[in-house]
C-alpha cells in the first residue's frame, strides 16, 4: 500500500525527491535519516527556485508568451530531426507560468571617446501554479502556487573596440523574494505537514545575488540593414536571507552563456517614429543549480517581432512591440506570442 501511495505521489511536479523522504518516514526509518533527506530536498528546491527565477525573468535568455501554442499543430517539424519544439507536457508547464518584467536603462554617459557608462534597473514577477495529486485518492488535488519577485540593478561600462566590435562589462545585483502556498485537500498529505510546512511549502524567503557579466557584440550592415552577433556570459552567486528554516540557508549559483544572431529590418517611419522588424536565432547554455529545474543544459530560441518607438507615451518607455518566439529542446519548449518593451533598436 505504501509503495502504491509513493508511486502516485511521484507524479507531482515539484515533489519527487520529497516523496521518497516522506515514504521513508512512513516505514519507520530513523528520524536522522529522514531529516537529512528532507534537508537535501529543501536545499535543492530553494536553489532551483531562485536560479530558475533569474533565468525566467531575463528576456535575453528566454521568452514566455502572453499566449502559448504548439508549433506542431501548425507545421510538421518531425522531418527536421530529433528536436523538441513542444508537447503536451511542456505546454502545460508554460501555461502554469506567468512572467512579467519591466526594464529601464539610462542613456549612455560619455567617459572617453571609447568608454561610456549606463545604469539599468528592472522589476520582475513570476507566478507558477500546479496541484499535487492525492496519495491514496488521485481525484484529490491540493493547489500549489509559487510566486517570485525580483528587483535587479546593474552598472555597465561599454568600450568601443572599433567600428564593428563593442565590449560591455557589467556589475549587477539582484534581490529576490519567493513565496510558496500549498492548500491541503488530501488528509494523508496533510498528515506530513509538520515535516514540510515553513520549509518546503507554505513558506517565504529572500535571496541576495551578485551577478557580474561580460558581453561582446559584432555589428555590421547587410544591404542597408543592421545585423548583430551578441555573445554574453553571466554568472550569479549569492545567499538566501530571511529564511523560515535552516535548510533554506543555501548559496545558489547559476551560469548563463548565450550566443545570438539578430537581424534588424528598418521600416519607414510610422507616425514619425522609428520602427523595425527583427529576427533572432539564439543558443543558451546553462550551468549550476538551474539545470534540473529547466530540464536541460542548453536550448535554442527562434524569434521575430515588430518594434516601434513610443517617446510620447512615457519617459521610461522607449519602445514597445509584439513578437513570436519558438523555444527548442528545454522543459519549456513551445511557441509563444510575446510583448516587447524597451528593446534596443
Amino acid at each position: 500500500m505504501l509503495k502504491n501511495r509513493c508511486n502516485h505521489f511521484f507524479r507531482a511536479r515539484y515533489l519527487p525527491s520529497l516523496t521518497m523522504a516522506l515514504c521513508l518516514a512512513g516505514v519507520g526509518t530513523k528520524v536522522h535519516a529522514v531529516d537529512t533527506d528532507l534537508r537535501h530536498v529543501i536545499e535543492a528546491k530553494v536553489k532551483g527556485d531562485i536560479t530558475s527565477t533569474i533565468v525566467l525573468t531575463d528576456a535575453n535568455l528566454i521568452s514566455l508568451g502572453i499566449v502559448d501554442f504548439n508549433p506542431n499543430s501548425l507545421v510538421d517539424l518531425s522531418e527536421i530531426g530529433d528536436i523538441n519544439v513542444g508537447d503536451e507536457e511542456t505546454l502545460r508547464r508554460r501555461s502554469q507560468l506567468k512572467s512579467y518584467t519591466v526594464p529601464w536603462e539610462s542613456d549612455d554617459v560619455q567617459l572617453t571617446p571609447q568608454w561610456t557608462r549606463s545604469v539599468g534597473v528592472r522589476f520582475s514577477y513570476v507566478s507558477a501554479t500546479d496541484s499535487i495529486e492525492g496519495i491514496d485518492d488521485r481525484t484529490l488535488q491540493s493547489p500549489l502556487e509559487d510566486t517570485s519577485y525580483l528587483l535587479a540593478g546593474e552598472y555597465r561600462w561599454k568600450y568601443k573596440i572599433n567600428q564593428n566590435w563593442n565590449l560591455a562589462l557589467g556589475l549587477g545585483g539582484q534581490f529576490l523574494w519567493l513565496e510558496n502556498s500549498l492548500k491541503y485537500q488530501d488528509p494523508l498529505l496533510e498528515s506530513f505537514s509538520s515535516l514540510i510546512d515553513n520549509a518546503f511549502v507554505n513558506t517565504s524567503y529572500g535571496a541576495l545575488m551578485f551577478d557580474p557579466n561580460a558581453e561582446l557584440t559584432y555589428a555590421s550592415q547587410w544591404y542597408g540593414h543592421k545585423w548583430e552577433f551578441i555573445s554574453s556570459l553571466r554568472y550569479a552567486v549569492g545567499r538566501t536571507v530571511f529564511t523560515d528554516d535552516g535548510a533554506q540557508a543555501v548559496s545558489p549559483q547559476v551560469g548563463r552563456f548565450s550566443n545570438a544572431f539578430v537581424f534588424h529590418y528598418q521600416l519607414p517611419n510610422a507616425w514619425d517614429n522609428r520602427n523595425e522588424l527583427r529576427m533572432l536565432i539564439k543558443r543558451v547554455d546553462l550551468t549550476g543549480d538551474v539545470v534540473d529545474p529547466m530540464g536541460t543544459r542548453d536550448y535554442y530560441e527562434l524569434g521575430a517581432g515588430w518594434i516601434i518607438e513610443t517617446p510620447s507615451l512615457s519617459s521610461w518607455l522607449d519602445n514597445i512591440g509584439v513578437g513570436i518566439t519558438l523555444n527548442i529542446n528545454s522543459g519549456l519548449s513551445g511557441g509563444g506570442i510575446v510583448l516587447l518593451l524597451n528593446e534596443e533598436l
